[in-house]
């Protein structure tokens, strides 16, 4: 049984315009590019740029934003681009297999394989050759499934046969961080805890996450300690010691060295104004502040704030726009999964104060009150509370004999490979548990919203986890309709709630961020369709109208 699995989601050549000598990409998935054929191109992320042939493939996660250039003298270069995903083992017993999203696994952005072995080109052409056989068989999964896994052996492995299956480690060791980092951590403990020794989990580390183990450990307390000089009045030597630091001389010292300035310059900085912001845009809002600068994937995914967000600068994933050096900035709050992107990291860095904080781990009114005290900003905090709860009370009257005693609602993501269930922090979920206070099913409540995590399940698994109403997120590849997509889901059709007419479709785009405006936004939406049930005949007209 393998802990980590992947799954192939597309495999192509790029398509060049003819005369065409320059392509950009948004990367949206883990991906791997690799010119065959003879060709050569030279590709740019950011500041960054290498020259690949076809010896050579680079990875490159989502957020990310490159340009490829095909090189003097030659033609347009012949690139193959392989996307995927990676999920791990997350639970096991006698009923059933539950794998969850995870790229730990993987290494850092613009990480270049050297040296590609011969069989990898045969493999990218198998690929190839597959995918495009447009066959959708399992037997034809189970063949692109094995080819891809022998391309990632080969490629993102330190040789045949790499130990790809103990890089959830890796990830375990930054929870662990995350949780722990105000207690004594040593390289050797967790290094033990992975499972590796010393020597070769601070290699493997590096590899994995582009930080220095060190260099990680210390971010994750500095950016902690700048959320309690930002909203606190405690000294130096106390925040040191609930960071992780012995005393304030040696927070200050780590301080100085990531920031540039002292604890007490960072400190005494005027209020923010003018703030970059890469998430959390809903809370902004909601306590009065428009961001100067927001990026593409954050913009494509606040449609509900789109009015809000009108006169709003949008920069690319590689953040190397000349515009957002002269937004002058002077905070910059950003998701602490953008620990994950060390390169995205040092350019916002190079620009203004950053403070990365944690993200989906709070409830969304915790979540807001946090960024009101981080802001100076509390009392609206406490308004736009007050008035979220108005709301809330509000759509409880007009559900009033709408959903039956008993009757069971929950927010579920298709996608190509299975169906995540969000827990309350994601989604709008938490309009639905903790406003409404609508019941999970039994085995939502269980496995999702007690243990306080998201859980990814296949189709076969969906009847046991099925409310009486559904709100469900397609998010699959193509631009299939719900309705289209509904006539060909046979797993769904025979839910209860499909037979009711109970499907409530959301839009991802809307749906992405779930805090402060976008979740009171949310509200309205998930309300309507509670309000809007009908009969099974009328659903794909119901969809349809809602969709356009």
């Amino acid at each position: 049984m393998e802990s980590i699995i992947y799954v192939l989601k597309n495999c192509n050549l790029l398509v060049w315009e003819q005369g065409q000598r320059t392509l950009e990409l948004m990367i949206e998935m883990p991906t791997l590019l690799a010119p065959m054929n003879g060709s050569i191109m030279k590709l740019n992320a950011g500041r960054s740029s290498t020259t690949l042939d076809e010896t050579r493939m680079v990875l490159l996660r989502p957020g990310d934003s490159v340009v490829i250039n095909a090189c003097e003298g030659q033609g347009q270069p012949s690139v193959c681009q392989v996307l995927f995903e990676c999920y791990q083992l997350a639970e096991l017993d006698e009923e059933k297999l539950v794998y969850r999203n995870d790229r730990s696994s993987l290494p850092v952005s613009g990480w270049v394989r050297e040296k590609l072995p011969y069989r990898a080109n045969v493999l990218l052409k198998e690929l190839l050759r597959v995918q495009g056989q447009h066959h959708d068989s399992l037997s034809d999964k189970r063949q692109q499934g094995r080819l891809l896994k022998e391309l990632l052996q080969l490629t993102l492995g330190d040789g045949p046969g790499p130990d790809i299956n103990r890089e959830p480690s890796i990830q375990e060791a930054v929870s662990y961080i995350t949780t722990h980092y105000q207690s004594r951590i040593t390289r050797s403990e967790i290094a033990r805890l992975a499972g590796f020794n010393v020597s070769y989990f601070s290699t493997l580390f590096t590899k994995r996450m582009g930080w220095g183990f060190s260099e990680y450990l210390n971010r994750v307390r500095v950016d902690r300690a700048k959320e309690h000089l930002m909203t606190s009045s405690l000294s130096v030597n106390e925040i040191a010691t609930r960071v992780g630091y012995t005393n304030g001389e040696y927070l200050s010292r780590k301080f100085k060295q990531l920031t540039g300035m002292s604890p007490g310059e960072f400190r005494n900085r005027p209020v923010p104004k003018r703030i970059a912001a890469f998430q959390f845009v809903g809370d902004l809002l909601a306590l009065g502040i428009k961001p100067v600068v927001i990026d593409a994937e954050l913009a494509r995914g606040t449609l509900l704030l789109q009015n809000e967000l009108r006169d709003v600068a949008i920069v690319n994933g590689a953040y190397e726009d000349e515009q957002l050096d002269q937004l002058e900035a002077d905070l910059i709050i950003a998701p602490d999964y953008f620990y994950n992107m060390p390169g995205r990291m040092k350019r916002l860095e190079q620009i203004a104060p950053v403070i990365a904080l944690e993200w989906g781990k709070l409830d969304p009114l915790t979540e807001l009150q946090f960024m009101g005290r981080l802001l100076h900003k509390e009392q609206e905090a406490g308004r736009w509370i007050v008035r979220y709860h108005e709301r809330v009370e509000q759509a409880k009257h007009k559900l009033q004999g709408v959903i039956a005693r008993g009757e069971t609602a929950a927010v579920y993501e298709v996608r190509d490979d299975g169906i995540f269930i969000w827990d309350r922090t994601a989604r709008g979920a938490f309009n639905l548990y903790d406003s409404l206070n609508l019941h999970p099913p039994e085995l939502v409540r269980r496995d999702v919203l007690e243990p306080g995590r998201h859980l990814w399940i296949t189709e076969e698994a969906l009847a046991e986890y099925a409310a009486d109403h559904m709100f469900i997120v397609l998010a699959r590849s193509g631009s299939c309709a719900f309705p289209d997509w509904l006539a060909h889901s046979s797993d769904w059709q025979s839910l209860p709630a499909a037979r009711k007419g109970r499907l409530y479709p959301l839009k991802l785009e809307e749906f992405w961020c779930s805090d402060g405006l976008a979740l009171e936004r949310q509200l309205e939406v998930q309300v309507e369709w509670l309000l809007s049930s009908e009969s099974t005949e009328h659903l794909s007209i119901k969809i349809d109208n809602k969709l356009e």
